[in-house]
Order: C-alpha cells, then structure tokens, then sequence
C-alpha cells in the first residue's frame, strides 16, 4: 500500500509539473508581456473618469482598449468623455463599438441616440447660415430645430431623456 501511494503521488506531481511547463510556454498576452495589470488600469480610468479628470481617463481607457479591444464598459466610458467634449463623431463611434462588443448595451444605445440628436441639432445650426430667410424650407428647418431643442431641455426636467453620462 505503501508502494501505490507513493507511485500516485510521483503520478499526480509529474502531471502538476508538465501542467507547470505547459502554462510557462504558453504565449502571453500583450498586457502580461508589459507588466500591465488590467484591473488597475481599468480602476484607475473609473477614479478619472468619477473625478471629472477626462484627459486623463480618456488616456488610460484607449490604454486599456489597446489590450481589451471589444471591451464595450471603456467604449462606453469613452463615448460619453467624448460627448461631454462635444467630439460627437468620436462619441458616435466610440458608443458604436460599445454596442458591436455588446448589443445589450441600453445604456450605450441610449447615449448613441442623444450623440445623433445633439449632431442633428448642429447640423440645422450650420444649416442656418445658409439658407435663405423667409422660404418654407427655413420655416421647416427653424420647427425642427426648436423640436430638438426641447427635446434636448427635457433631460434637465427629469430622467426620461438624460443621458447616463454618470455611470
């Protein structure tokens, strides 16, 4: 009896060191390869981000996309820092990769609509500058305009409209 248990454990300890040399040759990830511990980068882009320091969060999410590239929470965080910049295509894009990664995303499907909105109202401020006062056509774009408008005012008079720029 002796015998056999030693041979188990001469058995289980040759597995547990070929298991060993296995996981040493297997081939790292870039952020193993740079010492890069991924949940500190990701703690430390939410400290920026919560405390308003955006450069420096928008920073350290594109270092952690440059390791997590369909990370769709730093897509997000990053389309609402773009947004908040009023970089509205890069919001555009950075909520649409959010959603490609997860198309679950409420919340990124939300604040993409509000990204089109507030692009759709800047389109008709520079559309201004360009037409012809008194046509029907200016009528129709003045109406539109103020409709955008209000609806972009609501999202101060209650949650139904507001972005989740805070989350």
């Amino acid at each position: 009896m002796g015998l056999k248990f030693i041979r188990c454990i001469a058995f289980v300890f040759a597995i547990i060191l070929t298991q060993g040399c296995s996981t040493a040759n297997a081939p790292k990830s870039a952020a193993q390869e740079n010492n890069i511990d991924l949940l500190v980068l990701e703690g430390n882009a939410d400290t920026a981000y919560k405390s308003g320091h955006l450069e420096l969060a928008e920073g350290l999410y594109r270092q952690l996309l440059s390791y997590k590239k369909d990370y769709a929470p730093a897509w997000f965080r990053l389309g609402n820092i773009y947004t908040r910049t009023n970089r509205l295509d890069a919001a555009v894009n950075a909520y649409q990769n959010s959603i490609s990664s997860d198309n679950e995303h409420a919340k990124a499907w939300h604040n993409l609509a509000i990204a089109r909105v507030r692009q759709a109202t800047d389109v008709l401020i520079e559309a201004q500058n360009h037409l012809v006062v008194d046509t029907a056509a200016k009528d129709r774009m003045d109406q539109l305009f103020l409709e955008l408008m209000r609806i972009q005012s609501a999202k101060n008079q209650g949650p139904k409209v507001a972005s989740y720029e805070n989350l």
